[in-house]
């Protein structure tokens, strides 16, 4: 891991100005952009030649690089019971421990099962956070999906897309300060208020979601929405903005106030063949990991043939359309089409399985194009 340091600490200290500031083509923008922010969704990393340590070490690294680098967030998961992201069994730890060595970056979740939880445990733990970041908590919350984790709260599970929306404005409430009565031993009823109290008086809120129906209900709801390219294309995701917006008028908030979040995976480098060499093979292995507890959740029983299939599909089609890849000026394209479309933040995602040297080969690149869009913004 010397050699991470080593590049982070080149990379800030100037000795890569002269990749920085070489003769690559200018970068240009679509209109919008000037509103457009830039985070780290950490989600999985399923290389088996390396340490779970050493997966901490380089996530470290990375939401250094963030806090360092101008972006907005870092946004840890919820992963249970399965090899495919374990390392974030629990985000509050996570965003805990990066609390006091960041400084600016904002710590955000992708998502809370917020079904597997009491809502008081949530806040209190976050709260923590919140103090600890001095006001740097923001929450996204989803549903669950995968049958093994709710051994944690199996009462939970048939009415989880439900319960999920009820419980988000019970935790706003306990992160205002409100009381709320809950049921303890024998049914009895008991106000409770939590401590300690967050520095930040109202929660933000990221709803994970990919369907239109989530979409509607965050809109109508007045949150952010975090999402990804599920099966979906960049044209057919704005068509889902488009209802989040009229969903958020519609219920009297401000069209454009709400924030959606994209997670695309990055991999930046001016040669394209280099990085299709360095993301196929991970890339292709993270969406078979990714891709066989989501079948076998929706009871889905696919033959190795089928499997690969959709593996190749997907990857053939994520890396033409649906990721952040290749030279900077195909990447400012991409980033300018979700923009187009009513993106306002992009969250990279790197921790794929891709080798770590090459990921950190690319942060330079990746830099430069956060750059831009930062001093478009007047940063």
């Amino acid at each position: 891991m010397n050699s991470i340091n080593q590049k982070i600490a080149d990379l800030f200290s100037g000795n890569f100005s002269e990749e920085i500031d070489g003769k690559a083509s200018p970068l240009q923008s679509e209109k919008g952009s000037e509103t457009l922010s830039f985070s780290y969704l950490f989600f999985s990393d399923v290389r088996k030649d390396i340490s779970d340590r050493d997966k901490y070490l380089f996530t470290q690294e990375l939401v250094e690089f963030a806090d360092q680098s101008g972006f907005e967030a870092v946004y840890f998961p919820e992963r249970h019971f399965y090899e495919f992201g374990s390392v974030y069994a629990n985000n509050g730890i996570m965003a805990a421990y990066f609390a006091p060595i960041t400084q600016r970056i904002r710590l955000r979740t992708a998502a809370v099962t917020s079904t597997l939880h009491h809502p008081v445990e949530i806040v209190e733990n976050w709260a923590m956070v919140d103090v600890l970041s001095n006001g740097r908590v923001d929450l996204g919350f989803g549903n669950g999906w995968n049958k093994p984790d709710f051994i944690l709260s199996p009462d939970t599970y048939d009415n989880r897309v439900s319960l999920r929306n009820e419980r988000i404005p019970i935790i706003q409430k306990l992160w205002r300060g409100e009381s709320v009565h809950f049921p303890g031993p024998g049914g009895e009823m008991f106000p409770i208020t939590v401590y300690p109290r967050p520095i930040q008086k109202e929660l933000n809120v990221w709803y994970v979601t990919n369907s239109v129906h989530g979409f509607e209900h965050a809109g109508k709801q007045g949150y952010n929405v975090f999402t990804m390219l599920y099966g979906i294309d960049l044209n057919a995701l704005g068509k889902k903005i488009d209802v989040y917006r009229q969903a958020r008028k519609d219920a009297g908030f401000d069209q454009d106030a709400g924030i959606v979040s994209l997670m695309m995976h990055t991999l930046v480098h001016p040669d394209i063949e280099w990085v299709q060499r360095m993301v196929s093979t991970p890339f292709k292995a993270y969406i078979r990991s990714s891709l066989l507890p989501q079948m076998k959740s929706a009871g889905k029983v696919l033959n190795d043939d089928e499997v690969e299939k959709m593996v190749d599909y997907s990857f053939a089609r994520y890396f033409q359309t649906g990721g952040v890849f290749g030279p900077l000026e195909d990447c400012q394209k991409q980033v300018d089409r979700a923009v187009q479309v009513g993106v306002n933040e992009i969250a990279f995602l790197q921790d794929f399985g891709v080798d770590y040297a090459a990921v950190l080969e690319s942060l330079v690149h990746l830099k430069r194009l956060v750059d831009y869009y930062g001093n478009k913004r007047g940063k």
